[in-house]
């Protein structure tokens, strides 16, 4: 069993240290020198928005307030609401002109996407969320980026509003990664509150997408296209350190992760997309699919294994990990933070793989009013 065990603990952790030297190695992002391109292309922001009355006026006062100019841009936001959110964008129209409201019946986020791509006019597509504040240079920094024609895809960097460590710690390591990943080849995740891509690269999105910012990365990247993250574009989002509530927001997130990579899987060491096909997909795939069902099974084992010799050491170890949890959740493990974060992490994965197999298919959403809340602080 300890042999057993040990092998567990070898396959779950070699991943992990193969990006370890990854990280290590490119610690820089690959930003591009560009800061003021001329011309600069045209962008169109597309909101999905439902019922978000108590927040619409914040977010397009930030959008409006963005350092790029009024000419090249437009908004476009789809709105599936059955509250006031709608008029408040109609009081928008008679300031901004360039301020276009789509509304549709609600049949969930990545359909409310399709039709805001399919109608947005300009060069460069950002999808940002309707809970997020954008920094007033993002749009000259995907100018900067989109510079390059071999660029398809930029995301940016999220900071927590309301300072939820779990949040932050996970963050920290996964804009980390995406820093390697994108100095290797192109990044896999995406970010929902910001995401920009080419208008001429963009696919249609699979109506029960969950994970649809990162959904047309790699569709981009199948195209021929890098898509990378870009730390200097920084957004602003709130979100849960609670356990449970972590379930309700990041669980959904993982199952969309995991049936992203499952459907691309002919990505899978193929030559034609060197590294990202040889390096990048296959650790992605492993990480989310494989290593969270193998440390379940090392967790499980170790268990039973304790149990047969001790059942009171079981038992004990299974107080301490519950202990762990409410600690983490509480944000009261310090230096041990990340750890918890990197687990939670683990339990989202999981429960996307049993929601693969029992979840619900269909892509709409809910919303979490105590995070509206934090957003208006």
């Amino acid at each position: 069993m300890q042999t057993i065990l040990l092998f567990l603990l070898i396959l779950i952790t070699f991943p992990y240290s193969i990006y370890l030297a990854l990280i290590l190695y490119y610690k820089k992002p690959p930003v591009l020198a560009i800061t003021d391109p001329e011309p600069k292309p045209s962008v169109s922001i597309v909101i999905p928005t439902y019922n978000e009355e108590s927040i619409i006026s914040k977010k397009l006062d930030n959008v409006f307030e963005l350092d790029y100019p009024p000419e090249l841009l437009e908004v476009v936001v789809v709105d599936s609401s059955t509250d006031k959110t709608p008029e408040i964008i109609r009081e928008y129209q008679k300031k901004f002109q360039n301020l276009r409201l789509i509304q549709e019946p609600r049949k969930g986020l990545a359909s409310a996407l399709n039709t805001g791509y399919a109608l947005a006019r300009n060069e460069i597509v950002i999808k940002t969320d309707c809970d997020s504040l954008l920094e007033k240079d993002v749009l000259l920094r995907v100018a900067s980026n989109f510079a390059s024609p071999a660029m398809g895809g930029v995301t940016g960097k999220q900071i927590v509003i309301n300072k939820s460590k779990v949040e932050e710690g996970y963050r920290s390591l996964q804009s980390r990664v995406q820093i390697a990943e994108s100095c290797l080849d192109s990044t896999i995740i995406f970010h929902g509150p910001f995401s920009a891509y080419r208008k001429n690269l963009i696919a249609p999105i699979d109506t029960n997408s969950l994970a649809d910012d990162s959904e047309l990365a790699i569709k981009i990247r199948k195209q021929g296209y890098r898509t990378i993250i870009d730390p200097g574009i920084r957004f602003y989002e709130a979100s849960q350190s609670r356990f449970f509530k972590r379930r309700q927001q990041k669980d959904r997130r993982g199952k969309g992760l995991n049936k992203l990579l499952l459907q691309h899987r002919d990505i899978l060491f193929n030559p034609k997309y060197g590294k990202y096909g040889a390096i990048i997909f296959p650790m992605n795939l492993y990480m989310m699919l494989v290593s969270p069902i193998l440390l379940l099974l090392f967790f499980s084992l170790g268990i039973f294994f304790l149990f047969i010799q001790s059942p009171s050491m079981a038992l004990a170890v299974i107080a301490l990990i519950i202990l762990f949890i409410y600690l983490g959740q509480a944000e009261r493990l310090y230096f041990l933070e990340p750890l918890y974060s990197f687990l939670d992490t683990q339990i989202s994965l999981i429960a996307g793989i049993v929601g693969l197999l029992f979840g619900k298919k269909d892509g709409t959403w809910k919303v979490d009013k105590e995070l509206r809340e934090a957003y208006l602080r």
